[in-house]
């Protein structure tokens, strides 16, 4: 080889070894040894421009490490994953408002059972009741002071314990006499299996008077006697207009009526009003107003005596009212209807079922359904329940729900706001409402 061509190769050996050290310089820069202020701007997705600190630890998960560095509401941290959550069972503290509950997910919900709440009260808004607010009634309550440890024994000393909330646990609890709620706002609220009774003729509970606003939540009263006056339920103007809402209430087996209306606001959703000789619930009055929708009223009214047997709908302010997705059936009267009677001007109550209710012992009599003026569209109106198929219309326990095939499925198709049924259950299921109180899963 000759020398001119030593030298040329000589020279190409040191042009590219000093570019790979330039590379290597400039990878030294961009990994952040020495920033290359060109590079990096320009390419930020390259992963030689990500600065990891040299004291970064490697063995624990990038995302939080205390509760610091998460942000409400999903401000606790779970530091085995690095997650911030709402809660965590732990920190169940977290969970406040109308929202106290911490779920196996790690987020807060309302309570769903009085016995998710310190209180052991759970209120229909998903809250639990300060226990500060709540007064305590027990079938084997002596106390006078109506707290959870010493609870009362009739809801008569819990409604006069003065406090917003009144809890009745679970079996029967009885007094002596009516209990009335007079002119007080009052939510209560009861334990599955929570009975509330009277000895002696008369109702069970009155309420009445002008600012009475009475809530009611899964309670049975039952139990009621007297021919006369022996209700379940009074709702008496008394000079006022007293609010009464009844919901996931059960009014059953009571002589007299199971609600009696004769002025007021009257709420009854997702409850059973069944077996009340006198018949179910009757509204009269002319400042009377309703919200009846969702319910089961079956097998109420005297077909010997009875004036009305599942409803009466008498004088109430027109344009104020509610009756929609009820299942009416199995009632009896002597006069006026067995099923429902109506005289509130041209008022229209839809997706009902009025069935097999009777007249002097009749299903065929001619109003042994319906009576009044009011109409009912897309509701089913017959003297038989063939073809609506209740899961056990003819053999107890007494059960009104539809089954697979039923007449009723889809054809509860007049406009409402009704977004649930009686089970809670979201409407609709199918292409369109079912008729009644119970939408088909």
């Amino acid at each position: 080889m000759r020398n001119d061509e030593r030298g040329n190769m000589t020279r190409s050996i040191w042009i590219a070894a000093l570019l790979v050290i330039e590379m290597l310089a400039g990878c030294d820069r961009i990994l952040g040894k020495e920033q290359n202020p060109d590079y990096c701007p320009a390419h930020p997705d390259d992963i030689r421009c990500r600065t990891i600190p040299e004291d970064a630890p490697t063995d624990v998960p990038s995302g939080c490490t205390s509760n610091a560095g998460c942000v409400a509401p999903d401000g606790v941290c779970v530091i085995s994953t690095g997650a911030c959550v709402e809660c965590t069972s732990s920190e169940a503290g977290a969970c406040l408002g109308t929202t106290p509950v911490c779920g196996s997910d790690d987020a807060c919900r309302g309570c769903t059972s009085h016995g998710e709440c310190p209180s052991k009260a759970c209120m229909p808004d998903g809250s639990c009741a300060d226990e500060t607010n709540v007064a305590y009634v027990a079938p084997t309550g002596t106390g006078t002071t109506c707290t959870k440890a010493t609870p009362c024994g009739t809801l008569d000393n819990g409604v006069k314990a003065n406090r917003p909330v009144v809890k009745l646990a679970a079996g029967l609890v009885k007094d002596t006499k009516t209990t009335s709620i007079d002119g007080k706002a009052v939510t209560i609220l009861a334990d599955t299996g929570a009975q509330l009774d009277r000895d002696g003729d008369g109702a069970v509970l009155e309420v009445k008077s002008a600012n009475a606003d009475v809530r009611i939540y899964d309670l049975e009263i039952t139990g009621a006697t007297g021919i006369s006056g022996g209700d379940g339920i009074d709702l008496t103007p008394n000079g006022g207009t007293p609010k009464l809402a009844l919901v996931r209430v059960k009014v059953d087996a009571n002589q007299g009526l199971g609600v009696a209306a004769t002025g007021g606001s009257l709420t009854v959703t997702q409850s059973t009003i069944a077996t009340n000789q006198g018949g179910g619930i009757s509204v009269s009055g002319s400042g009377a107003t309703f919200d009846i929708r969702n319910n089961f009223i079956y097998r109420n009214g005297d077909q010997d005596a009875g004036t009305f047997g599942g409803l009466n709908l008498g004088i109430a302010v027109a344009g104020s009212n509610r009756f929609e997705f009820n299942t009416i059936v199995d009632n009896r009267a002597a006069i006026n209807s067995g099923g429902v009677v109506c005289n509130v001007g041209t008022f229209m109550g839809p997706n009902n079922i009025i069935a097999r209710n009777s007249l002097a012992g009749s299903t065929t009599a001619a109003s042994a359904q319906t009576s009044g003026a009011c109409t009912y569209p897309t509701s089913t109106i017959a003297n038989v329940t063939t073809g609506l198929a209740f899961s056990s219309a003819d053999a107890q326990p007494y059960n009104y729900h539809l089954t697979s095939g039923s007449t009723a499925i889809d054809h509860g198709t007049t406009a409402t706001t009704t977004t649930i049924d009686f089970d809670g259950d979201a409407r609709p299921q199918g292409a369109a409402d079912d008729q009644g109180a119970d939408e088909y899963k």
